[in-house]
């Protein structure tokens, strides 16, 4: 993901650097991790001293004599404090910390993150495959700490405030003060806007698109203030920006990633850039800082940050998913599958199909996942802008159910008073019970 996107702020930056100062140009660039993991005992950590950002003035260069870091590396990091503020037009209401680790724990610690939430992978890993969208003999768990696990340039943890980076002998390489700018806009954006505590608070209460959404908007943020701060890279430096990122390109674990994963990683960063880009091109850094507090509000959604135009307008429509206990399968969850998940599922499954038309009228949905242990079960309610979109996604979804779902599997979709409903399950007589219970059939 990081490697692909990378490349993707090169190549524009390039077009950037030849282009004339009236062109728009549009980039996009990955984080190298999402993780918040807490630190762990034997980190070097240092405050860094506030600064200021103002249009009189530029913001002072932040005192980091107390790290333990060569002098080429303290001047950097500094210059890349400064430069975060001045782009993004934030000051740091407090000290932004640095915490400096080894290569060694730094890819631990990214991993550990992901293990922590290793208690839903087997109900989640279940689902996928009675979905069709993992393999049999796929590992839920194995893929993301794949993807996640990698040596990375630094990141910034919510839950300390620290900006995690590397300790260098020679100094950081232009690809990864890239990205550790992008981190510092993520410290800023959590000082300001609260935004790593919004995003738990919806992760808990599987408020799951909505979170999505939302984190498209916090990645969007950086990427933009990122891909400002690479087009503003002298020639030289912008060169040997792009032979990074085509270096990092090779062997990328994206590649063996499952589809539906890879544009699951890739889409806060990639489309949440389209959605930030067009919050300032109408409105500059105020309308994204605005962004962060209404997006909750509204409330958020996955279609709201694949169409734009539909931020504050397409609202999504309150679904229930009726009750339905299954003896001996525990509830999972009920969160809201989204525009976004129906379009994964859609173009991983159906290969060729062209999904965009019957996602673009989600008006909303609900849906309750059980886990046995062993087996996933799912009913899925499904509210479209139209009776024409309702049909549409009915077509799509009984074409899904056909190819994907296996056939000594349990799938059913069927219309009625306005609703679609999908079921699936790993075992028919559950899938049969379910079905009967919210009425079908």
């Amino acid at each position: 993901m990081r490697r692909l996107l990378l490349l993707l702020t090169a190549l524009l930056a390039l077009v950037a650097a030849c282009a004339s100062d009236e062109g728009a140009v549009s980039t996009t660039v990955g984080d190298t991790t999402a993780p918040t993991t807490a630190p762990t005992t034997g980190a070097g950590v240092t405050t860094v001293p506030p600064t200021t950002t103002s249009s009189a003035a530029a913001p002072t260069a932040p005192d980091l004599s107390a790290l333990d870091l060569a002098p080429e590396v303290k001047e950097q990091l500094a210059d890349l404090i400064v430069a975060a503020q001045e782009i993004r037009g934030l000051s740091f209401l407090t000290p932004p910390k640095i915490a400096v680790v080894s290569d060694e724990e730094l890819e631990a610690r990214v991993r550990e993150k992901v293990e922590e939430e290793s208690e839903d992978f087997p109900a989640d890993e279940a689902l996928y495959k009675l979905l069709g969208l993992l393999s049999a003999s796929a590992d839920l768990e194995a893929i993301l700490v794949d993807l996640y696990g990698e040596a990375v340039a630094g990141y910034y943890d919510g839950e300390t405030g620290e900006i995690v980076v590397p300790a260098r002998e020679s100094g950081f390489s232009i690809l990864q003060q890239g990205t550790l700018l992008h981190e510092l806009v993520h410290a800023l954006a959590d000082q300001h806007h609260g935004m790593d505590a919004e995003y738990r608070a919806m992760i808990d209460e599987d408020r799951l698109d909505e979170a999505l959404a939302y984190l498209s908007l916090v990645e969007g943020d950086a990427v933009l203030a990122m891909a400002n701060w690479t087009q503003g890279l002298g020639e030289e430096d912008l060169g040997r920006f792009m032979a990074e990122a085509i270096q990092e390109q090779e062997n990328d674990p994206m590649a063996n990633a499952p589809q539906f994963i890879a544009a699951s990683v890739v889409f806060p960063y990639e489309t949440g850039f389209a959605f930030v880009k067009d919050l300032y091109d109408a409105g500059g850094w105020a309308a994204v800082d605005e962004a962060y507090a209404l997006l909750p509000d509204l409330p958020g959604s996955t279609e709201q940050v694949i169409t734009p135009d539909d931020y504050k307008l397409d609202l999504p429509t309150a679904v229930e998913a009726p009750p339905v206990t299954v003896e001996g399968y525990t509830l999972e969850r009920t969160s809201v599958w989204g525009e976004f998940s129906f379009k994964v599922m859609f173009d991983q499954a159906l290969a060729g199909s062209v999904s965009d038309e019957a996602v673009d009228g989600w008006g909303g949905d609900a849906y309750h996942q059980w886990f046995d242990g062993e087996n996933a079960a799912l009913l899925l309610v499904y509210r479209g802008d139209t009776e024409r979109d309702l049909d549409e996604m009915e077509e799509m979804l009984t074409d899904y159910a056909r190819r994907a779902v296996l056939e000594e599997d349990f799938a059913w979709v069927e219309s009625k008073d306005g609703l679609l409903y999908f079921i699936a399950a790993d075992e028919t007589e559950v899938g049969e019970h379910i079905r009967s219970s919210v009425g079908l059939g």
